[in-house]
């Protein structure tokens, strides 16, 4: 719609200004003592003498007059000046209107609303105003008042659509007749039938009366037309995936098809229009068809900058993720590099690139990035958790828990939080530190976050313990876990090779490792375990075999060696009295990590090797 302000321009006051013009200027600006007009006098003056000089015309007039701010009498108005009996109306409404826009200006409902009537009263076939002026009677609760606007408009301008429009929706929702709604809803677009207002209104209408079938046939009935503008096909798009579109994205084949055809058509008419083509791609994001959205992101960063636009960056935001999405990682971090340059204030677009660069490996330029978002927004918890754990990933210990424990004085009452701080200080090496969080975690979950106490935090509690040097206590704490979760592989795992690699329980611990492969039988830490029980058993021809296994299936999954499954193989290699492969293995391992106990079997090894001696004994039990 048209602004108010704006439509006597457009709507037949401009025509009826512009032909009256001389008329307006030729009426009286002041009246007679009397009080009358000094143009209504009956008897017209006689001219005013010519000046020295001058000879006046025989019309009393001279030539050389012109205006003055204290005009004496007006001449008469020619007769082809006058207004006509219409015209006069169409002044009036007009002065009746501005009244209405100033009491508007000045938030002087009643008096606008009082001024808007009468300029409709003399000019009815001005149809924006009657739809404003019954939307305002409508909130005053008077729809029937509206009502009768729309209908006087109607009658005196049958083919203007817009009246029927929002006289339909006074109907069906306002006074419950949907009916009667849908009546006026198809005058409208059987006037206008390229007016998506009016497809809008009948659309409503059947999907609030339960009529689907209609809904879908009159969508189809839209999607025929010529109309040539981007807008309508865009608005229909919407319409149509308001339909067809499930909350998962998903939708039928032929839907699908019917929405693509209306999108890809809004494109082709606004391939100039930077918020058609967003709104295009945002469908095929939302229909699940990102690659397919990505051209028309490329084509709104192509286009100069409107003053409308939506801002760039969030286009590029978009064209990011849908690379993301489509598994072109690069791409993405581009763009998001590019938004950065712009906008190095976004926390959200240092959070992306972090995950990015995680999922590429690249866990320095992660890290970067996550500590400049934690930078512009430690308002969040997981801010704080996303960077401490990918620090210990990095195994950069000491600053997870400087990160954990800022994060602790800002969320005292978060145990995640203080659940993190204590992995952080564990694997730090802080053990009694470490295992105080723990307990302190745990406090706090019983008073405000039971859920948290779970199988996964007692078997991290007893991981914690284990490498405290705790063992009954986390053996219990393990045990803890698999009541909780009886299945557990990753617990059966732990708490046998704990009691293995000691000596302990080992038909129980037996029992957990092979229970734990039974359930993950290609999983390269469990091979090591049961390789390593064999080995504790005396039967290194087994563990040898379990062992080589378990260092295939971990090269497989991870691309690189295991130091401590190196180590067991060696140790194993130096039980068969095989010294040279023994040595092999063990310098494999200590080249991925420093290991002061393997550093002394390679000494060991040497010089054996050099001496002649016979091979190596089995290694003590820790």
């Amino acid at each position: 719609m048209k602004s108010l302000r704006s439509r006597w321009a457009s709507q037949g006051y401009r025509a009826f200004f512009t032909a009256n013009l001389a008329l307006l200027f030729a009426l009286p600006l002041f009246a007679d003592p009397a009080g009358k007009p000094a143009a209504s006098r009956k008897n017209t003056p006689k001219a005013a003498p010519a000046a020295p000089g001058r000879t006046a015309p025989a019309s009393g007039r001279d030539p050389h007059d012109f205006a003055d701010a204290f005009p004496s009498a007006p001449h008469p108005v020619a007769p082809d000046l006058l207004l006509k009996k219409d015209d006069e109306h169409k002044a009036d409404a007009f002065a009746q209107f501005s009244q209405g826009l100033i009491a508007e200006d000045n938030a002087e409902q009643e008096k606008m609303i009082e001024a808007y009537k009468k300029a409709l009263s003399l000019d009815p076939t001005y149809a924006e105003l009657a739809v404003k002026l019954a939307y305002e009677l409508s909130r005053r609760n008077d729809p029937s008042g509206g009502v009768q606007i729309l209908k006087d408009t109607i009658k005196a301008a049958p083919k203007e659509a817009v009246p029927y429009i929002y006289l339909s929706q006074l109907y069906a929702k306002d006074l419950n007749k949907p009916d009667l709604g849908l009546k006026y809803a198809e005058q409208a677009l059987a006037l206008a039938p390229d007016n998506f207002a009016a497809y809008l209104a009948v659309y409503e209408i059947y999907m609030a009366t339960g009529q689907s079938k209609k809904a879908e046939q009159l969508l189809d009935r839209a999607a025929k037309s010529e109309h040539g503008d981007a807008k309508y096909w865009g608005q229909l798009g919407d319409l149509c995936t308001r339909l067809y579109l499930k909350e998962d994205g998903s939708s039928e084949p032929a839907q699908l098809q019917k929405m693509n055809a209306i999108y890809r058509k809004a494109a082709d008419l606004g391939k100039d229009d930077a918020i058609i083509l967003t709104k295009v791609g945002d469908y095929f994001v939302l229909s699940k068809q990102v690659k397919d959205a990505i051209p028309y992101y490329l084509g709104v960063l192509a286009l100069p900058p409107g003053p409308n636009d939506a801002p760039l960056n969030n286009v590029r935001d978009k064209l990011a993720r849908s690379y993301l999405v489509t598994g072109d990682r690069d791409k993405a971090i581009q763009y998001f590099e590019d938004i950065i340059k712009d906008s190095p204030l976004r926390f959200e677009t240092y959070e992306v690139l972090g995950e990015l660069y995680e999922a590429k490996e690249d866990l320095d330029k992660a890290l970067t990035n996550y500590e400049h978002s934690l930078l512009l927004d430690a308002s969040e918890p997981r801010n704080h958790l996303r960077l401490a754990e990918l620090l210990m990933r990095a195994k950069r210990f000491d600053r997870a828990v400087e990160i954990m424990q800022a994060a602790r004085k800002k969320f005292p009452d978060v145990p995640s939080i203080t659940l993190s701080l204590a992995l952080a200080l564990s694997q730090a090496k802080r053990h009694p530190e470490a295992m105080a969080a723990f307990s302190d975690a745990q406090a706090e979950a019983e008073v405000s976050r039971e859920e948290m106490l779970n199988a996964q935090f007692y078997l991290l509690y007893g991981e914690a313990a284990e490498q405290a040097g705790l063992f009954d206590k986390a053996a219990d704490l393990i045990k803890q876990s698999l009541e909780m979760d009886p299945n557990s592989a990753e617990a059966c795992n732990y708490l046998g090779y704990m009691w293995a690699d000691r000596g302990e329980h080992l038909d129980e611990a037996g029992d957990l490792i092979k229970k734990a492969v039974s359930m993950d039988p290609e999983k390269g830490e469990y091979l090591d375990s049961l390789g390593w029980f064999y080995f504790k058993k005396g039967d290194a021809d087994r563990a040898l075999t379990e062992l080589l296994r378990a260092q295939e299936s971990i090269l497989r999954e991870t691309k690189k060696d295991d130091a401590t499954v190196l180590e067991h193989i060696g140790d194993t290699y130096s039980k068969l009295g095989k010294t040279v492969e023994a040595l092999n293995y063990w310098q494999k391992s200590l080249a991925i990590e420093v290991n002061k106990k393997v550093a002394e079997k390679i000494e060991n090894a040497k010089q054996k090797v050099t001496s002649g001696s016979p091979p190596l004994p089995a290694p003590p039990k820790p």
